[in-house]
């Protein structure tokens, strides 16, 4: 397979993580569209060379989308997709571990998406309290895996109302050094970029707050 640089994805799409520093935590957050998206810059890195590792904590990972790009720019979507791990995690306390293992077990080269990793924690079998103190545990592992440099994207809606969330989501804001929030308005989606360590050409002030709009 012939591998672009992430230099050459040129689109606004894209803008956001080409500038990304790779060694640190980003946050995309919104309440619509945010993993359709995702999928979209796991696409980016793994045509650019990077190897793509998925925790995919509530059934997100759509292979359909990413194809979707192959075909738009003639790559091999086979060749593509053995760049791409998807692994899944069902319950907290999967999801616990597997974050444990990638931070023991990080590979060179690898960039980690991390999706919908709070929805499990807020499930009918998962006791308040518990939620609570699980999530307290997973803010824990995601600061000492930012600690490490691991080059992670996390990607959690903000459509959660339980009020455990309400209280964890500002942590989760508050570790992440790449913040970017998807809004959906009147069938117009923009990227906001609220906090970063991007490349001044590309930051928010660069781009007028937006990095993208899609029809």
């Amino acid at each position: 397979m012939d591998l672009n640089p992430m230099e050459g994805f040129r689109e606004d799409l894209y803008r956001p993580v080409l500038g990304w520093n790779r060694n640190s935590l980003g946050l995309l957050t919104g309440r619509e569209g945010i993993y359709r998206l995702a999928l979209r810059w796991e696409y980016a890195f793994a045509v650019s060379g990077f190897q793509v590792f998925n925790l995919d904590c509530a059934i997100r990972f759509d292979p359909f989308i990413i194809t979707e790009e192959t075909r738009k720019r003639r790559v091999s979507p086979e060749a593509l997709l053995e760049k791409i791990l998807i692994q899944r995690a069902f319950t907290p306390y999967q999801i616990l571990d597997s974050l444990k293992n990638i931070s023991t077990f990080k590979k060179e080269n690898t960039i980690y998406f991390i999706l919908a990793p709070c929805k499990q924690f807020f499930d009918g079998d998962v006791q308040d309290d518990e939620g609570k103190f699980l999530l307290e545990k997973l803010v824990l592992i995601l600061e000492f895996m930012r600690s490490q440099r691991i080059p992670m994207i996390v990607v959690e809606s903000t459509r959660y109302t339980h009020p455990t969330f309400q209280a964890i989501f500002p942590k989760l804001v508050e570790l992440s050094d790449d913040l970017w929030e998807l809004r959906v308005v009147e069938g117009h989606s923009y990227l906001k970029i609220r906090k970063t360590k991007t490349a001044p050409e590309i930051s928010a002030g660069a781009l007028g707050g937006q990095s993208w709009v899609e029809r």
